[in-house]
């Protein structure tokens, strides 16, 4: 999926403005932001340029910086430590279960 109906919408911009902006009609900007239509690359600059963002911000993610910078760690680790923190993750989601349900359970003995 694209940010594009997002990133248009906070520079209040209507599908149309942005569909004369970059030289399509407004049902084709409604096809991209929809994913309906994969335009070519070109289209996607123009897109950008009409945005004033960078291209890659019409497809990032809601990532939060924090959330990048373990992405980011986990891909510079070797297989073999990739492993290993996989493996701590699905340790404390397991803990996080384990507490979120002797919570549940409190709280039903209380009510």
């Amino acid at each position: 999926m694209n940010n594009i109906a997002r990133i248009r919408k906070a520079r209040g911009l209507r599908q149309g403005d942005l569909a004369e902006m970059v030289g399509v009609t407004q049902p084709h900007i409604s096809r991209i932001e929809k994913g309906d239509e994969g335009p070519p690359l070109s289209l996607y600059r123009l897109i950008a340029t009409a945005l004033d963002v960078p291209l890659a911000s019409l497809f990032s993610d809601a990532r939060s910086q924090s959330e990048q910078a373990l992405i980011d760690a986990f891909r510079a680790l070797s297989p073999a430590r990739r492993e290993g923190w996989l493996e701590m993750a699905r340790l404390v989601q397991a803990e996080v279960r384990a507490v979120d349900q002797a919570d549940g359970q409190t709280r039903r003995q209380e009510g």
